[in-house]
């Protein structure tokens, strides 16, 4: 008995002398598969890359301003490998328009709310189209004013009889940006008193775009209602401490707003921000989240720390920990007194330095009225003398120079 395999070098001669017929796809048989490179290898690298992200879902921005198209074969993709084309059952070539990040197009949609019949101008935000009054925005905005004062070349892409005009911005955001600007009583839905967290999901995108197109009165407002809660101002800072409702913060919270002012250029709100943010544990600054700031920030934010316990024990405290009576003192008892110094230890015990913080144990000390009302005036000046220094602490410009920025 012979087997099929048992003489190779036979076999390879044969293959030489016998040609090989085509493989020919016909009712029942699978078409030839075409070697990987036929069809990739007509592309660029980047249009191959665009097909390899077939099932992509994280679709384009601004697909309405790329004119250029090219053509591409649709069909199953193998998961596991980009390159791999499986045409089981061939679908005819469809028209593709590449995009930034090369991935399918989908048809932009109008806005439901702000596509407004009688509008003037079409914008094209990400996959949403609003359409606006252009006088409405031009009035309101000096980037939008300007804009809309450039003579448009022929030839311009037009929709409904309108000019389109492509926007680089979140779809949210500028929705955001509407509400501010066509509803009048926008700004009620919040408030000073409403918590950090919620105050930054109404002005996020209204404090960004607002500060891009310079629609001043808007940017303002939200300025208003961020430093409410990161105050600017030792008189903001008291106002804030006497609420009946006191502010918790959590520490994403905290990070997301210094984030936010950095990128909109609100720079007075970074000093409290910081400040909140020393007093949390220090495990905490070990975690890296999506949203946190910097590891420089974190240990700037460390640093700080140290120094605000410093100017507790100096400053705003320095009353307690170096007691001394009041000059007009006729109480010999007072001297003697370890009232002061038992209250220092209390809030030593408590942990993480907050000189700022009012302190309310007059009682405890054990002295006369003269000297409670000449430590509370020595601790006054103190807090204040601590604030005056907060954004050095945390490596940042005077208040002074932090202002001057923000109004640039």
């Amino acid at each position: 008995m012979v087997s099929l395999s048992s003489s190779p070098k036979r076999s390879a001669r044969m293959d030489k002398r016998i040609p090989q017929a085509p493989a020919v796809a016909g009712p029942s048989t699978r078409p030839m598969s075409r070697p990987r490179s036929s069809l990739t290898d007509q592309f660029s690298p980047g249009s191959r890359h665009s097909f390899h992200g077939e099932h992509s879902t994280d679709f384009p921005q601004n697909l309405a301003s790329h004119r250029s198209t090219i053509w591409s074969a649709t069909g199953d993709l193998s998961p596991g490998d980009g390159d791999s084309i499986l045409q089981d059952n061939l679908i005819p070539p469809t028209l593709y328009v590449p995009t930034p990040n090369h991935s399918p197009t989908i048809q932009p949609s109008r806005h439901p709310e702000f596509w407004l019949y009688d509008g003037s101008i079409v914008l094209s935000v990400q996959n949403t189209l609003f359409r606006v009054h252009q006088t409405i925005l031009a009035n309101h905005s000096e980037v939008f004013s300007d804009l809309f004062t450039v003579p448009q070349p022929e030839g311009e892409e037009t929709m409904d009889g309108c000019h389109l005009v492509h926007l680089q911005d979140s779809a949210k955001d500028f929705e955001d940006l509407l509400r501010a600007v066509y509803i009048p009583d926008h700004f009620e839905s919040v408030t000073v008193e409403s918590d950090l967290e919620s105050i930054l999901t109404f002005i996020t995108g209204i404090l960004r775009l607002s500060t891009k197109y310079m629609i001043r009165y808007l940017r303002q407002r939200c300025i208003t209602l961020f430093l409410a809660k990161l105050p600017s101002t030792f008189a903001g800072y008291e106002a804030k401490s006497l609420s009946t409702t006191p502010d918790r913060y959590r520490s994403d919270t905290i990070m997301r707003a210094i984030q936010l002012a950095r990128e909109t250029n609100v720079p007075e709100a970074i000093p409290y921000a910081y400040y909140c943010l020393s007093r949390f544990p220090h495990k905490r600054f070990l975690k890296d989240r999506p949203d946190d700031i910097s590891w420089k920030d974190k240990m700037i934010v460390l640093i700080g720390r140290e120094r605000l316990q410093w100017a507790q024990m100096s400053l705003s405290h320095r009353f307690l920990l170096v007691f001394q009576r009041s000059p007009v003192c006729v109480s010999a008892m007072c001297a003697h007194s370890r009232g002061p110094h038992a209250e220092w230890h209390e809030i030593e015990r408590l942990g993480s330095a907050h000189p700022l913080r009012a302190y309310e144990g007059w009682d405890n000390m054990n002295v006369c009225k003269d000297c409670i009302s000449y430590c509370q005036a020595r601790h006054l000046e103190g807090r204040k003398e601590v604030w005056k220094c907060l954004p050095t602490w945390f490596e940042l410009p005077t208040w002074e120079e932090l202002k001057a920025a923000q109004n640039s």
